[in-house]
């Protein structure tokens, strides 16, 4: 087989890789992922002249994406298109990336000459297994900046085999550039470099025991060169991890299979259990539940090709003394620690995603070596022996096709997967024209700037972008990343009254954004965003509901309406079994609710988390209205978790049933167990008296309060 015919076909290889990776990026997958939306928002950083090296955003991000997508926001705007067109050249650069590493790797350099022949089909192998894999196209598709690592990986080692077949400097410098911009792809990048140290001690250790020269002896020079390119390549990004420790370790120390939170005791059982589980996916007999890049628990490699992976590995094993057998191995051994390290749902394909490049290697290896024994037993020669070849991955290409566009585009609901519920609401936000309302969505302290949803962010940018009609180089020199038709509101007992009055200053009326679902539907847990309303005389004009979300829309007082959380200053001073006080409360009437606020604080540490019943009573001593809920600080904690003696304020709405009877009604409180329900007592008394009030009217209250 000739180089020319090779040059061609690895034309046709990439035509492959193209038409399965573009068409439809657009619509297939539907919406935009969370972690999509995130990388979107970074690199419209980017394109306002906001530039960083790193982004605490979605676990922390890397840069390079933010970068290098920016030529496709000039020529597409910022679209999802844009986005997940980036990883799709990506994917098609692995595959190019791919076919020269094999190149260079000249396994066919080192067999007999009655095979190196078949062994010339080795980078088209490869490159079409990779153009081919159900696994790589789905991730192609999507905007994930992790598809770089593959094809910045891949063209590292190439040009360093290169450099160790050319004894060239410059091969070496650009192996050392691909080395240190690994660090700038994603965080399976760092381990490629431990790859490179750990082969060459191999290497050089079988080369001691072998009597011969090694590599690191005979290239120590241009080595070193390589090293200090690689390092200089990195050391921005290093300078920065240095100043900021954690940004290094804490998206891998959150999933590490290390931390306590994640083995809970058993760390060699899980281990060993993730350790199997991985390895299964190459074997088909397990597979990736997670149905954002997969079909639920389907394989990473189908049994026709797992069959020549495993064949592959042998045939590495049996060569231990090569030294392109020994990278193979180690590069995929160690490119498997990220889905390993962090167990939760593996096999992860994402976190596997390093192991593409050597994975395909080794079947094309096994392949190559099939087709050898094959031709020895039959005497094939080569026009059937490229029949046998297009068939099998004439077959893996119909597999990859049908089951990702026809069974994982149609029968997977993917509403949840990738936010396509965001892609309506940003909709339905742009569709809002009225000048007097304003939109606002309740944002969770604890998450602090990773409660915004990043894909609603991203795709209202884009709706509002002013050439969005532009199909091609629209004018984005200009854009501002100001324009979002909505605000997050942080609910701090704090701040969230000032933020509220701010952000309806000088409007009437004021759309809401309620969470039902996703990360973000706890924001509100507290009800102070609620309580704000209904004590700022808001009226609750609609709501829409939708699956994931709510839309509410309020009449506001007028265009300067002022929201204030109530001063809680009626001393009540009533300690509860020696465990929690009551220090004082508020009782406040509104129109359609009475508000209550009560300062709490623990004595001493409880063991579970109390509950609270707030209760409205009517003079003939019935319930008429009852709220329940988890005792929380501001920060969502619960009581197990609140200091000793610091105070804390919890605020409820009691909302009034229709025409409840005209009369004197009394608030009390209850706080007792969450499971077993017993009451915490003061000598005895369980229901603590808080205040009452006077209905005179339907829906007309007035307040008094009356001494304990």
């Amino acid at each position: 087989m000739k180089q020319p015919l090779n040059n061609a076909l690895i034309i046709v290889v990439i035509v492959i890789a193209i038409a399965f990776r573009i068409p439809y990026l657009d619509s297939i997958p539907p919406g935009l992922n969370f972690d999509e939306g995130a990388e979107g928002i970074a690199a419209l950083d980017v394109t306002a002249g906001d530039y960083k090296i790193w982004w605490f955003i979605g676990g922390g991000k890397e840069p390079l994406m933010a970068y290098l997508v920016q030529p496709l926001f000039w020529i597409f705007g910022p679209t999802r298109f844009a986005l997940r067109l980036y990883t799709a050249l990506m994917g098609v650069g692995t595959v190019l990336a791919v076919y020269f590493l094999s190149w260079e790797f000249g396994i066919r350099n080192q067999e007999s000459e009655s095979i190196s022949n078949f062994i010339l089909l080795l980078p088209i192998i490869a490159a079409l297994g990779v153009a081919t894999s159900f696994w790589h196209v789905a991730y192609s598709r999507i905007a994930f900046r992790a598809l770089s690592n593959p094809m910045v990986a891949t063209l590292a080692i190439g040009f360093l085999w290169k450099g160790l077949r050319t004894h060239r400097r410059r091969d070496f410098i650009w192996a050392g550039s691909f080395t240190g911009g690994l660090i700038y792809t994603y965080l399976a990048g760092r381990f490629v470099p431990v790859t490179i140290f750990l082969f060459f001690i191999v290497e050089y250790g079988i080369a001691y025991y072998l009597q011969r020269k090694s590599l690191l002896t005979q290239h120590w020079k241009n080595l070193t060169v390589m090293l200090i390119v690689a390092f200089l390549v990195f050391a921005p990004l290093g300078l920065f991890f240095l100043q900021h420790p954690h940004a290094f370790v804490d998206r891998a120390g959150a999933v590490s299979i290390f931390s306590p939170n994640v083995h809970h005791g058993n760390f060699w059982g899980l281990l060993g259990q993730t350790t199997l589980t991985t390895l299964g996916t190459f074997v088909s007999l397990t597979g990736d539940p997670n149905p954002l890049g997969n079909i639920p628990y389907k394989p990473y490699l189908p049994p026709y090709l797992a069959i020549f992976f495993v064949i592959g590995i042998i045939i590495s094993i049996r060569n231990w003394h090569k030294p392109v057998y020994v990278f193979l191995l180690i590069w995929w051994s160690v490119m498997l620690l990220p889905g390993i390290l962090a167990p939760e749902d593996a096999p992860h394909h994402l976190r596997l995603i390093g192991t593409i490049p050597a994975t395909y290697l080794l079947v094309a290896l096994g392949l190559c070596y099939s087709i050898i024994k094959i031709h020895n037993l039959f005497h094939l020669t080569v026009p059937p022996i490229m029949v046998l070849i297009t068939l099998i991955f004439g077959l893996t290409s119909y597999h990859t096709y049908d089951d990702y566009f026809i069974y994982w585009t149609n029968e997977i609901d993917h509403y949840m997967s990738f936010d396509v519920y965001a892609e309506e609401l940003a909709h339905h936000i742009s569709n809002e024209t009225e000048s007097n309302n304003t939109t606002v969505i309740p944002m969770d302290l604890r998450a602090s700037h990773e409660a915004r949803h990043y894909t609603l962010d991203f795709l209202s940018y884009g709706l509002n972008f002013p050439t969005k009609q532009a199909l091609l180089f629209p004018n984005i020199k200009n854009f501002q990343k100001n324009t979002l038709p909505y605000e997050y509101i942080i609910i701090d007992e704090s701040t969230i009254a000032q933020s509220l009055t701010n952000s309806v200053h000088g409007k009437t009326k004021l759309n809401v954004i309620r969470w039902k679902q996703d990360k973000h539907h706890q924001a509100d847990e507290k009800e102070l965003f609620t309580f704000l309303l209904e004590t700022g005389k808001a009226q609750r004009l609609d709501t829409k509901t939708y699956p994931v979300y709510d839309i509410e829309t309020y009449q506001l007082p007028n265009k300067y309406t002022i929201f204030t959380l109530p001063q809680i200053e009626n001393v009540i001073d009533i300690t509860l079994d020696n465990m929690i006080q009551i220090q004082r409360a508020t009782v406040i009437a509104t129109t359609n609710a009475v508000a209550v606020g009560i300062t709490y604080m623990p004595i001493t540490q409880t063991t579970v988390n109390y509950k609270a019943s707030i209760r409205l009573i009517s003079q003939h001593g019935d319930v008429v209205v009852q709220k329940d809920r988890v005792l929380y600080h501001n920060w969502h904690q619960g009581t197990m978790y609140w200091t000793p003696h610091e105070s804390v304020n919890e605020y409820y709405l009691l909302l009034l049933p229709p025409q409840i009877p005209y009369g004197m009604y009394t608030v009390h409180a209850v706080v007792y167990h969450p499971d077993t329900l017993a009451p915490l007592t003061l000598n005895g008394q369980v229901e603590i008296y808080l205040g009452q009030i006077q209905l005179r009217d339907t829906k007309d209250l007035s307040l008094t309060l009356s001494p304990r």
